[in-house]
């Protein structure tokens, strides 16, 4: 049926009221069928009475903003740090202070952005890396390999073996040897695992503590971070220095001053940390090696003579309390001492991060696609006076990478003259940001978590 004409507008006689003169309408295309509201149920949507519209305030507040957050159980809480480093078995707990540094770095970099790494970042790979000295992979095998072909040992073993037939014993079993170094690598791995664990306990708190503080806030509160930085101990000055730059450089948008907070803030953690660790690194290297060297081949050769006979053993055990056997055993403990040392430190003198492993005697290469620049675009050029003068103290060779390597790595000022260019050169690596183990944790961590080498 075709819609009503529109009537010119001219006036015109009222209809007869029997014929009531409805409004005329223009044509409306088909629409898609709509659910009436309760009541108006075949009543014409033109006919039915207005939906009264709720009134609208125009200056209604907006939601406030929300900063970025991290999700819960994808990073441990500082309860959940001191849990992992009550654990007792050195190797599972190394394995969960690697994970939990990796998502601690990862929860920082989803506040402060990944454009720069964290201090947390650099651990991860420490960590990972001291665990393989706690674990003491293929340490026993080198070591015993280097010795049968060591002419520091090989002679003097040889005057041994002469002493102990003349003693009637077999020659000195390379087995025992062998378990001498396995003792000794035990005493080094015992004090990498402690300090390990020291570190993580007290540092990994404290980034666990910033995110928990920080998450969700959208611009720097002095107040807010006053209030936070007055909860850090009296006698770690250095940490709560650090974590008020990592504070402001959150919400820095110049990407120049961003870098050199997050610098600035990553060296004075480092500092802290390299001075809580010096008597572990110091237990670690100077472990009483000739000592465990000795008591252990001195016990087997007891053992051999309390094994023969009376009267037979009569001139070992002379030979024995006059020191006729140390006097022989000595030149062997030396050279298995001098073969150790230098296998140990091979082993903990380097560093494995994404793309190579770091020899840290030798001087810092550069990264790749930086042999000219040394450094990433933002610290080229260092401009914050405090990082200026932090790093014209530690830094032996301001603004290069010549003379960084660490000849004796339990030197403070050594470690940190190698650290702090290996933070510079290394900030903007993304790599540095992957999970350790191909996957991020979940928290809490399972008592009977796997472990992943």
């Amino acid at each position: 049926m075709s819609p009503p004409k529109i009537r010119p507008n001219v006036s015109v006689r009222p209809p007869e009221p029997r014929e009531p003169l409805r409004p005329a309408r223009n044509e409306v295309k088909p629409q898609a069928p709509v659910t009436p509201r309760p009541g108006t149920s075949g009543v014409s949507r033109f006919e039915a009475p207005s939906v009264r519209q709720q009134p609208v305030a125009l200056n209604a507040p907006a939601l406030p903003a929300r900063g970025p957050s991290v999700t819960p159980g994808s990073y441990p809480t500082a309860a959940q740090v001191r849990d992992i480093a009550a654990m007792t078995d050195p190797v599972a707990r190394n394995q969960a202070i690697t994970q939990g540094y990796s998502d601690l770095s990862n929860a920082m970099g989803k506040l402060l952005g990944t454009e720069n790494a964290n201090w947390s970042t650099f651990a991860t790979w420490a960590s990972k890396q001291a665990g393989v000295s706690i674990r003491g992979e293929d340490m026993p095998k080198v070591f015993t390999d280097l010795l049968k072909g060591a002419d520091a040992v090989g002679g003097p073993l040889s005057k041994v073996d002469d002493l102990l037939r003349k003693l009637g014993l077999p020659s000195l079993p390379l087995g025992d040897v062998a378990s001498a170094g396995n003792q000794a690598l035990q005493n080094v791995s015992k004090a990498i695992a402690d300090g390990n664990k020291a570190v993580f306990e007290e540092v990994g708190q404290e980034f666990a503590r910033f995110v928990e503080t920080f998450q969700g806030d959208t611009q720097y509160d002095a107040a807010k971070t006053q209030q936070y930085l007055s909860g850090f101990p009296a006698d770690k000055p250095l940490l709560k220095e650090a974590f008020g730059h990592y504070a402001q450089a959150m919400f820095e948008k110049d990407p120049n001053k961003k870098a050199e907070l997050m610098l600035l803030a990553n060296n004075k953690v480092g500092l802290h940390e390299q001075t809580q660790l010096q008597p572990h690194v110091e237990k670690a290297l100077n472990s009483p090696v000739k000592d465990t060297f000795r008591d252990v081949l001195k016990q087997g050769i007891e053992a051999q003579l309390n094994a023969l006979p009376f009267p037979a053993n009569l001139a070992g055990k002379a030979a024995l309390k006059t020191g006729v056997v140390d006097a022989a055993l000595n030149p062997v403990v030396d050279g298995m001492a001098s073969v150790f040392r230098r296998v140990a430190t091979e082993h903990m003198m380097k560093l494995a991060v994404p793309g190579g492993a770091l020899k840290l005697g030798n001087d810092l290469p550069p990264p790749p696609g930086m042999e000219s620049t040394l450094f990433p675009p933002h610290l080229r050029t260092i401009d914050d006076p405090e990082l200026k003068a932090l790093l014209g103290q530690l830094d032996k060779s301001p603004d290069s990478l010549t003379g960084t390597g660490a000849k004796d790595w339990g030197k403070l000022d050594q470690r940190m003259n190698y650290i702090i260019d290996l933070f510079r050169s290394r900030q903007s690596d993304p790599a540095l940001f992957d999970p350790p183990f191909g996957q991020r944790g979940t928290y809490p961590v399972a008592p009977s978590a796997p472990r992943v080498s």
